[in-house]
C-alpha cells in the first residue's frame, strides 16, 4: 500500500496499475482533516451526520490536489451512469471523455471502481456494494463505455481497458445471509464458486468482492484487473469502515485526466 503524505496533512493512497501518464488518480484515507469522533477526520460524507462545516472543510483540502471540484455523487447503490451528456446527481457510475472532470466514488465497505481505456481518452467509476454487484452496476458502466465510445472493434476495446478495485472490506470481515448470496445466483456456478465461502456461523457465508467484480470484468472480456485487495475493515488507521465502526465517515477515490 503506497501512502503520500501531503505537506496539507493530507495522507493519500496512490493507485498500483497501468494507465497513460495524463490519466490520474488517487483515494482519500481518514487523515489530515478536521472532523471528530467517530469521524476524525478527513471525512468526506455529508449525509452520515457530520458536521456541515466539518464535511465542508474536509472537501476544500481535497479540492486543492484536484483540477476541479470532484462530482460528488448521490449513491444508492443502484446501476444509473451518469454521463457528460445526461449529467445525474443520482447514480452509482460515472463516465467522462472531457479533461480535469473529476470522478469520485464514495466507500466505507463498498468496493470503488476506477476504469481508463487503453488511449486514456475514456475514463469511468462504480460503486461497487453488493447490491449494485448482484444488480450488474460492473456491466453497465461498462457497456455506457462503449455506448459512448462506439468503437470499431469492441472486443479489442474491451482488452485494452484497465480496471483499478480500490479498498473496500475483505471477505474473512463480510459474512452474509442467503439474501445476499442468492442475489448472485443469475451470474453463474464460477462467480458463485469464486465469491463465497462458506462462514463460520451457521447460514453465513463470506463474500469475496473483489473476486465477484474481478470475475465480472473477465466475464465482460477485460483481463486487465489490478487490485492489492486491501481491506478497510482490517486498515482501522487508515480507512472508514461502516461494518467495522457502525456510524462513521466515508474516504473516496478520484480519478479524472490532464
Amino acid at each position: 500500500m503506497q501512502l503520500e503524505v501531503r505537506e496539507s496533512g493530507l495522507v493519500l493512497l496512490r493507485p498500483k496499475w497501468d494507465v497513460p501518464e495524463h490519466v490520474q488518480s488517487f483515494v482519500s484515507t481518514r487523515s489530515g482533516g478536521v472532523s471528530v469522533g467517530l469521524y476524525t477526520s478527513l471525512n468526506l460524507g455529508a449525509h452520515v451526520g457530520d458536521h456541515h462545516e466539518s464535511v465542508k472543510q474536509n472537501r476544500e483540502k481535497i479540492r486543492a490536489h484536484l483540477p476541479n471540484e470532484p462530482i460528488w455523487l448521490n449513491q444508492v447503490h443502484g446501476t444509473e451512469i451518469s454521463t457528460d451528456k445526461v449529467p445525474l446527481e443520482q447514480a452509482d457510475g460515472i463516465i467522462t471523455e472531457r479533461s480535469n472532470r473529476v470522478l469520485s466514488i464514495m466507500t466505507a465497505d463498498c468496493l470503488p471502481l476506477l476504469f481508463c481505456d487503453h488511449a486514456g481518452d475514456m475514463l469511468a467509476a462504480c460503486h461497487g456494494g453488493w447490491r449494485g454487484l448482484s444488480q450488474g452496476i460492473v456491466a453497465r458502466t461498462v457497456q455506457q463505455m462503449l455506448f459512448e465510445k462506439k468503437p470499431d472493434d469492441t472486443k479489442k476495446y474491451l482488452a485494452g481497458i484497465s480496471v483499478y478495485l480500490g479498498p473496500c472490506i475483505g471477505p474473512q470481515h463480510f459474512e452474509v445471509g442467503i439474501d445476499v448470496v442468492e442475489a448472485f445466483h443469475h451470474h453463474g456456478e464460477l462467480l458463485m464458486k469464486d465469491a463465497f465461502q462458506s462462514g463460520l456461523n451457521h447460514g453465513k457465508w463470506h463474500a469475496n468482492l473483489f473476486k465477484i467484480a474481478t470475475k465480472q470484468c473477465q466475464l465482460l472480456g477485460i483481463d486487465r484487473i489490478f487490485t492489492e485487495e486491501i481491506c478497510c475493515f482490517e486498515e482501522k488507521d487508515v480507512f472508514f469502515s461502516h461494518r467495522r465502526d457502525r456510524q462513521t465517515g466515508r474516504f473516496a477515490s478520484f480519478l479524472w485526466k490532464i
